[in-house]
């Protein structure tokens, strides 16, 4: 049985508030882990075509970079991490009780593409709501060599993204099962990888309705559209682990219609339609420069 024990502490939260991150160890068993690293190999091998997948090509060889609406792609353990229950308490302590995900996509770096994530914020907003990215490391990364860059305390001030950028960063190492929270407006960045094999980032961005509604970000039907994402993925949560402790906060009764029906079939209504998410800030003073993406 899986036991329910990430918390919010206040420390985070109030590491959140100021810097704008927090890192948490170790979250991720190692049963899942190994199934979403199973999911990558499926899901990178260019051998098969698949929509959501960006192949970038340089020096004769082609590197995976991007992968798109994983939750719904390949044997769905990108689905089951999404409702793995200190994920969904993460967003519920941090966004309020109507979170919901607006995206979810991973960011591979591969020694040899030489490609960096060029300085940006995730969504520029009103700050009328608390919203987050959860990065979910599938690797080891190392300081020097890959490792996210940010700006503390960067989500607090107004300056472009730019200017933003040249200001003082700090380098965040990661391992393998550990989770990066951090505001959507901290200003971030990633350099090539140089020395490991390959670096594998899930993204989840979480928001509440009531933010989105206060600064008419998404349409209310785009909202249900992406809560209904995470209700379905409680229940294929508890569906994989039959009697395990399971989220105990919201509850699938929004959807009755989806109790019955395939999750394929449910995930083929929530992908039919375009997200269209609000687009990143970017500094792309070197206009130059090929960035992998987020």
């Amino acid at each position: 049985m899986l036991i329910f024990t990430t918390m919010l502490t206040d420390s985070n939260l109030t590491e959140f508030e100021i810097n704008g991150y927090f890192r948490l160890s170790n979250v991720l068993p190692a049963d899942l882990l190994s199934r979403l690293r199973d999911l990558f190999d499926e899901l990178m091998d260019i051998s098969v075509p698949r929509e959501g997948r960006f192949v970038y090509e340089y020096k004769g060889k082609q590197f995976v970079t991007n992968l798109d609406h994983i939750c719904g792609s390949g044997n769905l353990a990108c689905l089951e991490l999404l409702g793995f229950p200190p994920v969904l308490e993460l967003a519920r302590q941090i966004c309020g009780d109507d979170f919901f995900l607006i995206q979810e996509f991973a960011v591979i770096k591969n020694q040899g593409d030489d490609l960096p994530v060029l300085w940006h914020q995730d969504m520029v907003h009103q700050r009328k709501g608390r919203c987050f990215t959860m990065g979910i490391y599938l690797d080891d990364v190392d300081a020097g060599d890959g490792a996210l860059k940010v700006v503390p305390a960067s989500h607090l001030d107004s300056r472009p993204i730019c200017e933003l950028s040249r200001l003082d960063a700090i380098e965040v190492p990661m391992q393998a099962g550990d989770l990066l929270i951090h505001d959507m407006m901290l200003a971030h960045y990633s350099e090539p990888l140089r020395k490991r094999e390959l670096r594998r980032v899930i993204y989840f961005e979480f928001l509440s309705a009531a933010h989105v509604a206060k600064e008419n970000i998404y349409s209310p039907e785009l909202v249900e559209r992406r809560t209904r994402l995470h209700h379905l993925a409680i229940r294929y949560y508890n569906e994989v682990h039959p009697g395990a402790a399971g989220f105990s906060g919201q509850l699938s009764t929004l959807f009755p219609d989806d109790s019955s029906k395939p999750v394929s079939e449910i995930l083929h209504e929530i992908y039919a339609l375009p997200i269209n998410a609000r687009p990143s800030a970017y500094c792309i003073e070197q206009q130059n420069v090929f960035s992998s993406f987020e």
